[in-house]
């Protein structure tokens, strides 16, 4: 018998079984056809919803940064907090191996998708850095003449002190914190 299901409700779950295919058998060693027969649709289903395997990892990467830039951005109002308060409530997260996409980005074996990730959610995180530097800039909190390139050096900066496994969660912050007080003199 044939389940039918709402359109973003059906896109959802051939999303989340592409993913659990991914991190268990790889993404080149998972097709379409192994989506569609897990699922129990016929693989012309998965292909209304994405064009390709491609456009279906990019859409998981997409969907997985958007989840962390709305962890990151919690708590932090861009449009009343000043760049200081920021900077004080900004902490930095660990995912959790719940995370819905937490396996196929962190498995040892897709550490190419890791890196992607974190490609992705700078780039996402940058305009949203640069309008807090803008604000700061209009409430005379600082002084940068050039915005964009401020906000990208702290997104994109951030990595290699992000990435260095052998630095705990607790000095990564307080290593980057420190930086930007001394970077935005405060």
């Amino acid at each position: 018998m044939r389940i039918s299901k709402e359109p973003e409700e059906r896109k959802q779950e051939i999303l989340e079984i592409a993913i659990k295919l991914f991190a268990q058998n790889g993404f080149e060693k998972t097709s379409i056809s192994d989506i569609a027969r897990e699922i129990g649709v016929a693989q012309g289903l998965c292909y209304r919803y994405f064009p390709s395997k491609d456009v279906l990892f990019q859409t998981a990467l997409d969907e997985y940064a958007n989840m962390l830039i709305s962890k990151m951005t919690k708590g932090i109002d861009i449009k009343q907090n000043s760049l200081k308060e920021i900077l004080n409530k900004m902490t930095l997260f660990s995912e959790h191996e719940s995370d819905t996409y937490y396996q196929m980005f962190h498995d040892n074996q897709n550490k190419n998708f890791h890196d992607l990730l974190a490609l992705c959610v700078c780039k996402k995180l940058t305009p949203i850095v640069q309008e807090i530097i803008i604000r700061a800039n209009q409430n005379h909190e600082i002084n940068i003449s050039d915005p964009e390139t401020c906000a990208s050096f702290c997104v994109f900066g951030q990595l290699g002190i992000l990435m260095n496994n052998e630095i705990a969660l607790n000095e990564k912050s307080d290593r980057i914190k420190a930086f930007f007080n001394k970077l935005f003199n405060f």
